[in-house]
């Protein structure tokens, strides 16, 4: 497909099936709750779970990303780079904690209230799956990886769909979908202890938590997250506008078209997973790097030319089937936003070019400018044309968004030669 050879073909087969499965069965999940909560039950649904994904990014501090990394580069010091990045995560996990309790405490009520603390925990507890997830991937174990997503997904269908039979109601939904995270941390853990077993102290090959390690990673992995974090504000923060500006039906509706939008990130996201570590161990190589970003910037592409084609001219089938006549008002929201589905297939390559190349610091500067001006579009277009005004400003984002990247990947100097381990590693990552 893109000269990557058999076995990238084959792990890039898995990871698909994976986190197709992982989208089909939250998908599922969400259309079967739509119609039984309503729109106004489903707004809320729609603003706790983007709160607490919003806050769970908090946990990252750029360790996902950078851990596949540095796993990629040098896999004989596995056991410190896994020790440091679970650390700093579970560390970040204590304010996160704070933040959702403060949330829940003083911004919402009632029903909603219970479904923030639940929401929460299950956001958390996703966290450290794809942290896993992280650690597979830069040893390049994409079936291990794979049949961990594959057991998230399905026990969030069941668990989700048992609760809408069963109680139909917010709370419902929401205790399940929490149940299901955890039972997914405790197997990733699981995973993640089989494949670093932790020896009895004083027995060698122990890998004790590195102080230097850490404050060298953190150096480095910092502005990875702040682009992160910044990125999923853009990418979310139109729901937090909607609520307030336009009410609960209104972001139920655009919540409904944003849901393809954000679905069809699986096909990037697949692809850029499987072909990154590939990219970071070829930063020294010119020829090579260029040549492979080529080939996945065109794939990228023509992805997101199809994949908004059928959003653009079958917008009110797909609403119609998948959320019922209920939310008709969802697709003008979705044929805008189909606009930007390239650009968005793009900028996933474009981004993670940055990160491969050491680039931390120019995503995070680039996701600063397009929050930034995304904020200004919402202001503008979503008292006036409502959700879909909403999706204009995130088209006209990721346009902005585009034009930087190549700006960056072109003009800015080569990065300085990587540290040796002990000097301190380099870091890297995008949100997502």
């Amino acid at each position: 497909m893109i000269g990557l050879g058999r076995n990238a073909l084959r792990n890039l087969s898995v990871k698909a099936l994976s986190q197709a499965l992982d989208r089909a069965c939250r998908l599922v999940v969400v259309v079967a709750s739509a119609p039984v909560l309503g729109e106004r039950a489903f707004g809320r649904f729609v603003f706790a779970s983007t709160v607490t994904s919003l806050l769970a990014l908090g946990t990252d501090l750029g360790t996902g990303v950078w851990t596949t990394r540095e796993l990629a580069r040098r896999q004989d010091e596995g056991g410190r780079i896994v020790t440091v990045g679970l650390a700093l995560r579970a560390a970040a996990a204590l304010p996160y904690g704070l933040a959702v309790a403060a949330v829940a405490c003083f911004v919402v009520r009632g029903e909603e209230r219970t479904a923030m603390a639940l929401m929460g925990v299950a956001a958390l507890a996703n966290a450290f799956v794809d942290h896993v997830g992280a650690v597979l991937r830069g040893h390049e174990r994409f079936p291990a990886e794979a049949r961990l997503n594959g057991s998230r997904a399905l026990l969030t269908a069941g668990a989700g769909l048992a609760a809408l039979s069963l109680g139909r109601s917010l709370t419902w939904i929401c205790v399940a979908l929490a149940a299901a995270s955890v039972a997914s941390c405790v197997h990733g853990l699981t995973v993640l202890y089989l494949l670093y077993p932790r020896p009895s102290p004083g027995r060698a090959g122990a890998a004790p938590f590195d102080r230097q390690l850490a404050i060298s990673a953190l150096r480095e992995s910092l502005p990875i997250w702040f682009a992160g974090l910044v990125s999923l504000l853009y990418f979310k923060v139109d729901t937090v506008f909607l609520r307030f500006l336009a009410g609960d039906a209104e972001l139920g509706a655009y919540g409904a078209a944003y849901k393809f939008f954000e679905g069809s990130m699986i096909l990037p996201s697949v692809v850029l997973s499987v072909t990154f570590p590939g990219l970071a161990r070829i930063k020294g190589d010119p020829s090579a790097r260029q040549a492979l970003e080529h080939r996945l910037g065109a794939v990228l592409l023509g992805l997101g030319l199809v994949v908004g084609s059928a959003c653009l001219l079958g917008g009110s089938t797909l609403i119609g089937i998948v959320f019922g006549a209920g939310f008709g008002r969802a697709v003008a929201s979705l044929r805008v936003l189909a606009l930007g589905l390239p650009l968005l297939y793009l900028n996933f390559g474009l981004t993670h070019f940055l990160l491969a190349r050491d680039r931390g610091r120019a995503t995070l500067w680039l996701a600063v400018a397009t929050l930034a001006f995304n904020l200004a579009l919402d202001l503008a277009l979503i008292p006036r044309s409502l959700g879909p005004g909403a999706a204009w400003a995130t088209v006209l984002s990721e346009l902005g968004l585009t034009l930087g990247c190549f700006g960056a990947l072109r003009w800015m100097a080569p990065a300085a030669p990587l540290r040796s381990a002990r000097a301190g590693p380099r870091t890297d990552q995008r949100a997502a």
